[in-house]
Order: C-alpha cells, then structure tokens, then sequence
C-alpha cells in the first residue's frame, strides 16, 4: 500500500484541527496533488498487470552514505524501470540541462535526481550479483501540464496521456525478478524521513478538540455502546474512532511520546476516559514498562498506517456498525 508522505499526514490532520499558514496550505495542496497522481499511476499498473506482483513503491533505500527516495520500481525482464513521478502544473521546457518555467531557469534538475537514483541502485545490484539493468522513467501525472524536454536524455520521459499505451507494452513481460529484487532491497530498505514541521505542544488547547468526523471531519460525533455516530449520518466502530484520534495526536505530535493527560485535552469535553484507558491499554505500547508516566510508544503515523497489518480486521470491525446498537454506551 501506498503511503502518504509524512508531511502529507501532519499537515492532513493539522488543517482538520487548525487554520492552516499560507506557506502550509499551499504546500498542503501540492503534496496533496502529487500523492493523488501517483495514487493514479498505480490503479493504471493494476489494470495492465492484473494480479501479476511486478512493483515495489515508495522505498528509501540507504546505500553505504547515500539515502534515495524512490516513488516506484517496475520489474520487467531484465530491466527494472525506477519511476520518478511529478505532478506539475504549468509548463516546463528542459534546455541546454536545465529546467525552465517561462523564462525562469530552476536549480533543482530533476534529471540529476533520477540519475543519482539510478546510479545507486544500479549499484545495489552490481555488490548483490544481480544481473538486471536499471532505467529512469520520468512520469508527469498532471494532464494539465505543459512538458518540453528539447535535450537529448537517455531517460524515458512520459506525458500522462503516454502512460497507458508505456505499460501496455510492457504488461506481457516476465515478471519473476521481483521476488528476488525485493528480497536483496530489503537490506538497504529505512524508514521514510518524518517531516520537519512540528507544532508546539504547549499550544495544543489551540486545536479543534474532539473526536472528528472522517466524512465531514467536524467534531460531532455521539458515543454509543459499539459506535460514535456523526451528525452527518456517518457511523464508525468506537474502537476504530479512539483508536484514529490518538493516531491522529501521535502524527502531529510525532517527537512526543503518547500521554493520557494531553491526550484528555485532545479529545476534549466528551472523551470516555475509562475507555480511553481500555484502548491505551490493549493496543499501544508504554515506553517504559515500569513507569507508565512515561507514557506510550508513539509511532507517529496515521491510524491506516499504525495499524496497517489490522486492516482486514478493522474493516469487518467497521461493518458491524450496521448491526442494531443495544442498551446504552460503555
């Protein structure tokens, strides 16, 4: 599963809880954006590809003092195609190997950073024995934008309406390497960097408290014995809501650890503190077994992510909201 950049998921829950910065709303917007292309890029390698395990997304790779994002790996063949996804807006010409937008030349060359990208994998590959070659592919996302690359580039670079056509022909090639490509990356494989914006925990009565909403995403859910129902006539498990905000406190508040007594603030005046206490208890983690002041190991991600090996579970948790409520609330 594809995940959101962390900055993506900080700045997610701080718009639903805060009134956002401009510099922070725009840079919202644009993560926003390029997770939603890249979201695309992947149903298309699904559609063409069926139910064949030909791809590997959103890896950071640390090779001897060099780290590398990568947005996704095709293996096809022989050849293992290290996509590099941009979701533009306007238009860009690359001339004499540097990018421009109108008549502004940009300094950040996104040629340079596949071609850093592909360098160290091909790298991996060379220490591991791994006879497969490795190719840049620049992929732009947006159909409203205007790319001109008038340089010669061994990269392959695809406007978003070249991208169905590019995997057709590639969806009838082997697809075996995968396997043995991921079982060699995950030896380079580390956590994805955390963003660096942080929010003042001393700050934290400044936020929109409560359980929210995730249709409307407004504070007005009503507990019940199994579930909270929104206003809005949305209904989620009890166990899933509590469960979500405090991943939501975790995400904002990722260099804390997890407290009961901010998170009492969090979920403000109609939090059920003894369920609260039940919910700590049975699914997170102290961070020091013998003094629960210390509060509870915090992973700094959102609810689907935590608790990403859960999901099936979760989602047949989710369904049985539709089952007649009894008595009252725990």
């Amino acid at each position: 599963m594809r995940k959101k950049p962390h900055e993506l998921q900080w700045l997610d829950v701080l718009d639903q809880r805060y009134l956002l910065a401009k510099e922070e709303f725009e840079s919202f917007q644009k993560l926003q954006r390029g997770y939603e292309g890249e979201v695309q890029f992947d149903a298309l390698v699904e559609y063409f590809f069926k139910e064949k395990q030909v791809s590997l997304d959103d890896i950071t790779l640390r090779y001897k003092n060099s780290v590398v994002q990568i947005d996704k790996l095709l293996i096809i063949g022989h050849t293992v195609y290290l996509i590099d996804m941009k979701h533009y807006r306007g238009h860009y010409v690359f001339k004499n190997n540097t990018w421009y937008v109108g008549d502004k030349a940009l300094t950040n060359n996104i040629f340079e950073q596949l071609r850093r990208a592909v360098r160290i994998l091909q790298s991996i590959f060379n220490d591991n024995q791994i006879h497969l070659s490795v190719k840049g592919v620049l992929a732009f996302t947006n159909l409203h934008s205007v790319i001109e690359v008038k340089d010669e580039v061994d990269e392959e670079v695809l406007m978003t309406e070249e991208i169905p056509a590019w995997l057709l022909r590639l969806s009838n090639g082997d697809t075996t390497a995968r396997h043995k490509v991921s079982q060699v990356l995950r030896h380079y494989t580390i956590a994805p960097y955390l963003t660096t914006r942080t929010f003042d925990i001393k700050n934290l009565g400044q936020l929109k408290s409560g359980i929210l909403c995730p249709h409307c995403h407004q504070a007005q859910m009503q507990e019940h014995r199994f579930t909270m129902n929104c206003k809005c006539g949305y209904k989620e498990a009890k166990d899933i809501a509590y469960r979500r905000t405090i991943c939501e406190f975790g995400t904002l508040f990722y260099n804390y650890n997890i407290k009961r007594a901010q998170l009492r603030i969090f979920f403000g005046k109609n939090l059920n503190e003894r369920y609260l206490k039940f919910i700590l208890q049975k699914y997170f983690m102290l961070k020091d077994s013998h003094h629960a002041k210390a509060g509870y190991i915090n992973k700094g991600v959102l609810f689907e992510y935590w608790f990403e090996k859960e999901m099936n579970t979760l989602e047949q948790l989710q369904k049985r909201t539709s089952w007649k409520e009894t008595k009252t609330s725990h």
